[in-house]
């Protein structure tokens, strides 16, 4: 097994609502994942939405054969992401994702994300803080 950085990413974003009930929110996030079997993450300049990123092609699908097992693709991840809402009093609301995702071939994964959120204690429901298990099986066609 070799690991390789797939994926440094962040973004910020402020967007300014005028209505009702006005005000700025904002927010960003930082994620990173690697590849522990070696692969890394296709980017397509010209792809058929524009500039995207491709899917992630396993090395070796999925499968149990007579010359051995090939695992697919296992990719660990984390991301960090922050929204601020102090102009509805709403408080803020950050959150620590990490999981893994495990790709059978490049049109099927498991993912499992572990997150943990974290709102301020001047939020609509005051201090809260929880722990959330996602399990999603993707199909991509």
């Amino acid at each position: 097994m070799t690991a390789a950085i797939s994926r440094l990413q962040s973004e910020a974003y402020l967007a300014t609502l005028n209505g009702a009930q006005a005000g700025n929110l904002g927010g960003w996030y930082a994620h990173a994942s690697w590849f522990l079997t070696g692969e890394h993450r296709i980017y397509e300049r010209f792809g058929q939405h524009g500039a995207q990123f491709a899917r992630n092609k396993p090395r070796r699908n999925l499968s149990v054969r007579a010359e051995g097992l090939a695992l697919g693709a296992v990719e660990l991840k984390s991301r960090y992401s922050s929204l601020i809402l102090d102009s509805f009093q709403c408080g803020n609301y950050q959150d620590l994702t990490t999981g893994v995702n495990w790709y059978w071939n490049d049109r099927t994964r498991l993912m499992l994300d572990w997150i943990h959120p974290v709102t301020t204690k001047d939020g609509l429901y005051g201090d809260v803080t929880a722990d959330l298990l996602a399990l999603r099986f993707d199909f991509n066609w």
